[in-house]
């Protein structure tokens, strides 16, 4: 009995050891396994790091035009930052010489060839090259007056300073008075369209100023009411579906407003820049 116990404890003894030694070689198996997985997770990370760079990394989408637009359109600018009018400029030849001629063809509204994009440098194009006509054809027909009566002309600068006030101040501070008044009435308006509006109807003044060097008084005066006809119907055909939105006598006290306006401007550039009257002129004698 006593040696089947000690058989039994040599036994036990002897199956410890192999039980450790199994015990450490499974241990071993499962470092290995552990820093192999471990690796496998370190090489994944690397590669997860790798790909967050990768799309954070500028380089690839800086000269991406898509890229730049989408970013453009994301990112709002400030009102003072000069970036800001850059959109107001977006437009090419074509466009702006398709909206002088609806203006002067004044078939369907002016929104549709707008297409959600008005811009600045139309009307003030428009604007500054009427100035510019106005003051070359006003200083070339006074000049023909006085050779004609036989007198030197002197150049009046002062012309071109009035022409700049005056021309500027309708387009301009009518768009903004126009404005104004539609939004305190509720119509909902838009100044930069409206300012388009203004801009572009003064391309008809263009043709008339060039008109009016002519000789004969009451074919300027003629001139000038096709152009007050014509940038008038422009201007109420298109901002009435503006002012409609207000009341009714509010919209009629509106547009008598705007035509009135129109008038008092029509009848200062006739009566300070196409007043040369040749005949005058031809019936003076030259003194001895």
């Amino acid at each position: 009995m006593a040696g089947k116990g000690q058989y039994n404890v040599i036994v036990e003894m002897d199956d410890e050891p192999t039980i450790q030694a199994d015990s450490i070689d499974n241990d071993e198996l499962q470092f290995q396994d552990f820093s192999s997985s471990s690796a496998g997770s370190n090489s994944g990370r690397i590669n997860s790091g790798k790909q967050p760079f990768a799309a954070s990394a500028p380089a690839g989408n800086f000269f991406d035009p898509h890229q730049q637009i989408q970013d453009q359109a994301m990112g709002r600018k400030p009102m003072w930052a000069l970036d800001y009018y850059s959109q107001f400029f977006d437009v090419d030849t074509s466009q702006v010489l398709e909206r002088c001629f609806r203006s002067l063809y004044p078939v369907g509204l002016f929104e549709e060839v707008l297409n959600d994009n008005p811009d600045l440098y139309g009307p003030f194009w428009v604007t500054t090259t009427v100035i510019f006509t106005t003051f070359v054809t006003s200083s070339l027909a006074a000049s023909i007056v006085a050779y004609m009566s036989g007198t030197e002309y002197v150049y009046q600068f002062g012309t071109l300073s009035f022409a700049v006030f005056v021309i500027y101040s309708y387009t301009f501070g009518s768009a903004f008075l126009c404005w104004a008044a539609t939004k305190y009435f509720g119509c909902q308006p838009s100044l930069l369209n409206i300012i388009n509006l203004y801009g572009y109807s003064m391309t008809a003044w263009i043709p008339v100023s060039i008109l009016c060097v002519m000789p004969y008084d009451i074919v300027r005066w003629i001139l000038v009411a096709v152009a007050f006809a014509l940038t008038g119907v422009f201007l109420i055909k298109n901002l009435y579906a503006i002012i409609s939105r207000a009341d009714a006598k509010t919209s009629r006290l509106l547009l008598i407003g705007i035509l009135a306006g129109h008038a008092i401007f029509a009848v200062t550039l006739k009566l300070s820049f196409y007043s040369n009257d040749f005949r005058d002129a031809s019936q003076e004698t030259p003194s001895a």
